[in-house]
């Protein structure tokens, strides 16, 4: 059964919701070189850095008090158990090698290639070999439902007391529009090889290539009254001209309004994926086979090139082979500790949530040399954090017209997707694979259209 969708792409909304204290970093030093802290630090290594003299800014988002609380932690969440669930096209063959019962010799079967992003319950024959490789890409566009070029986050003013009295100046809030850019590109190289005529192991390696930027457009919002009164302690002024709260210092009065951004890009292997599969139910043309995947936490999790976890999914398939071929796929992967489920300000890990699979469809046989396919895949995740917008309510409980903030809530998730694809021999047992897969509901890391295209061989 294939992983799915919802990658690796990655501390997404890190810094959208870290706390921001001028003496503590939003990232621990040993990541802060990483592409997991470029939406971190995206205001820089402290986070918003105000540059008034006579007043320390301490802003954070919403009511949330300490980094493990905070937002890093539905999107990190999401970033790697995306990077635990791309989809990867199934390593059983497209040709099958059968004996033939009237002449007793080992033949291809061509009836149908089978299908492409799940399973069917035949292997390929023994001491037969199939080589494969595929490319896909991802380009991710929302995050439960919420684009990722609009993603609102509020900061508002820590809160404290002088001589018994919250400060006046505790009212303004920062809100930011934020726009995120993460694309993958995964080539997988794939082997498989009949150790018997009912079991086979295999192999994948994928090959990433991740990008990811962040822009943020700021605006602080003044509440207090301002100019500041005269003899303010939080910015002393003589003349009744000083501002709190400004991003440039050489104008208080009407800087309010600053763009940011950070990018970074990172290569290599992603997680290697080993596989054994037997068939336990065998008659002339209906099977059922039962497989055991271990996912190595080879990719580098701190660039999100892998999940950081290592992941063990026991599946079962059943499959009927025919010109019409139905297939159907059930299996539940348990997942270790990864950073991208911890804190990046300790640099401390957190468990990946385990998932169930699930998926159904038919392979056609069209001619002998060409094949359609067609599935439906779920992936029900048993508990991840989920992100939200609501309205933005003030310091003071009061509603802001018009204002949103991203918030959290811990869920099971619920992802569904629909795959389309044909296989083509263009030469003997040489099939060109092509596919689509597309998201039917929202829930997740998701990229709308996935495309595939790939070469495979049996021999």
């Amino acid at each position: 059964m294939p992983r799915r969708d919802v990658f690796a792409t990655f501390g997404l909304l890190c810094a959208l919701s870290l706390a921001c204290s001028a003496q503590t970093p939003v990232c621990a030093a040993k990541l802060q070189s990483s592409m997991a802290c470029v939406i971190p630090q995206i205001y820089g290594l402290n986070g918003f850095d105000l540059p008034n003299p006579a007043h320390e800014a301490h802003f954070s988002n919403g009511a949330l008090v300490d980094y493990n609380a905070l937002l890093t932690m539905p999107v990190n969440t999401s970033v790697g158990t995306g990077l635990t669930l791309l989809s990867l096209p199934s390593p059983a063959s497209g040709v099958i090698f059968t004996t033939d019962p009237a002449l007793g010799t080992v033949i291809p079967s061509n009836e149908s290639y089978g299908p492409i992003l799940s399973e069917r319950a035949e292997t390929i024959g023994k001491h037969r070999f199939y080589v494969a490789a595929t490319y896909q890409f991802f380009d991710f566009s929302s995050l439960d439902g919420i684009s990722l070029k609009h993603l609102p986050v509020v900061f508002t003013h820590a809160q404290f007391t002088i001589a018994g009295v919250h400060p006046i100046y505790e009212e303004d809030y920062i809100k930011t529009q934020d726009r995120i850019d993460l694309k993958a590109h995964q080539v997988t190289l794939y082997g498989t090889y009949g150790l018997t005529s009912r079991i086979d192991v295999s192999v994948a390696v994928p090959i990433l290539d991740v990008s990811l930027g962040i822009t943020s457009t700021a605006t602080i919002v003044r509440v207090a009254p301002q100019p500041v009164p005269v003899g303010d302690p939080a910015y002393p002024s003589t003349d009744g001209t000083g501002y709190y709260h400004f991003f440039d210092l050489a104008n208080p009065a009407t800087s309010v309004n600053k763009t940011y951004s950070n990018s970074s890009r990172a290569s290599g292997i992603g997680d290697v994926v080993f596989r054994v599969k037997g068939t336990v139910l065998k008659r002339e043309r209906a099977k059922v086979a039962l497989g055991l995947d271990l996912r190595a936490p080879t990719g580098d999790a701190k660039n999100f090139l892998g999940s950081g976890s290592t992941g063990v999914k026991a599946f079962t398939a059943a499959s009927y082979r025919a010109r019409v071929s139905p297939h159907a796929n059930l299996g539940f992967e348990w997942n270790g500790q990864s950073i991208l489920e911890g804190n990046l300000t300790t640099a401390t890990t957190g468990k990946l949530p385990n998932a169930f699979f699930y998926s159904g469809g038919v392979d056609v046989g069209i001619t002998k040399r060409w094949t359609v396919a067609a599935d439906l895949l779920g992936t029900r995740l048993s508990s991840s954090e989920r992100v939200h917008t609501t309205g933005y309510v003030d310091v003071d409980g009061a509603p802001q017209s018009g204002v949103q903030q991203l918030t959290s809530s811990r869920d099971a998730v619920n992802m569904v997707d629909v795959s389309l694809g044909t296989k083509f021999s263009l030469v003997g047992n040489l099939l060109l694979t092509a596919n689509v897969l597309f998201k039917v509901n929202d829930a997740g890391l998701r990229a709308n259209v996935v495309p595939l295209v790939g070469l495979s061989y049996s021999f």
